[in-house]
């Protein structure tokens, strides 16, 4: 355990906050609660303390509650559990040059990974990955107006669903996530599917990521936008690309009740019905790996 600094000492439960903001990005105390399973007031009492410390910094959002993101003193600490280079936490640390558009951004990603990682306590789906970073981007070979030209690929993040249910060797499903915020128009939406269909039929995931293929999960603030996107979607694409595009609202689930988010509530250009992000198997295998 960390020694005392002026009085304080970091615990276990204070290293587990450290380690959520390291691995979202950032957070509020909403999300940090909901993560550790802890009362609010009590997470609340406690970032205070760690930003006093300089474990943490906090962003000031008018009317809203504040942001918090790694500080300082968290390097050592986060570096000390081996879950990254020192290198990497300082690049991090910029949370100065964060504009409110991007600040909102990030936290509708936030929204979005933690659901996610709620929803997999209690469910047959797991997050098994979750990339955020540069690292991802790419491009691909798109003919506009009889032209080739090449568009960018730039995800918000890309993850990876494991179904207990589905064998081994076939349990495995992977996202682009686009965190839509109603500021992108449809035209330029468009350009964005064009290019992921374009890098799914080129393979070109392979050679990145190392998978066979890929869907894209877009979620949106309403579900009015999520219908929209959806239907511009199905303009440019063929018909047999739509069961890789899907749709839904942040509202269909809360941090107090994430689980929605697997459910089939997400809009596809395939077709009128809504659809889960991995369709349920007519046979789940059982505990003992067989057929149900």
């Amino acid at each position: 355990m960390p020694a005392k600094k002026g009085g304080f000492q970091l615990t276990g439960d204070d290293i587990e906050l450290v380690k959520f903001i390291h691995e979202y990005r950032l957070a509020t105390v909403d999300h940090l609660g909901a993560l550790s399973g802890r009362r609010a007031k009590k997470v609340h009492g406690r970032l205070l303390k760690l930003v006093q410390q300089g474990y943490l910094a906090r962003i000031a959002r008018p009317q809203q509650k504040y942001c918090y993101v790694l500080g300082k003193g968290a390097v050592g600490v986060l570096v000390e559990q081996g879950l990254a280079s020192r290198e990497l936490l300082e690049w991090r640390l910029r949370h100065q040059e964060l504009r409110p558009l991007f600040l909102d951004h990030l936290l509708l990603i936030t929204d979005i990974h933690t659901r996610l990682t709620l929803a997999s306590r209690t469910s047959h789906l797991t997050l098994v990955e979750w990339r955020q970073d540069q690292g991802l981007w790419d491009s691909a070979p798109v003919v506009v107006n009889g032209d080739q030209t090449s568009l960018p690929v730039r995800p918000d993040a890309y993850f990876i669903l494991e179904d207990s249910e589905r064998p081994l060797g076939r349990n495995r499903v992977s996202f682009f996530l686009e965190a839509d915020r109603s500021t992108t128009t449809h035209r330029r939406f468009q350009n964005k599917v064009l290019a992921y269909w374009s890098y799914l039929t080129n393979g070109l995931q392979k050679e990145k990521l190392g998978v066979p293929n890929f869907r894209v999960a877009t979620v949106t603030l309403t579900a009015e936008r999520a219908r929209g996107l959806c239907d511009a979607t199905r303009e440019v694409l063929p018909a047999e690309a739509g069961k890789y595009f899907l749709f839904a609202p942040l509202t269909l689930a809360s941090l107090e009740k994430p689980e929605p988010i697997f459910n089939a509530v997400f809009y596809s250009p395939r077709d009128s019905e809504q659809h889960p992000l991995i369709p349920r198997v007519a046979q789940p295998l059982t505990a003992a790996g067989g057929g149900a």
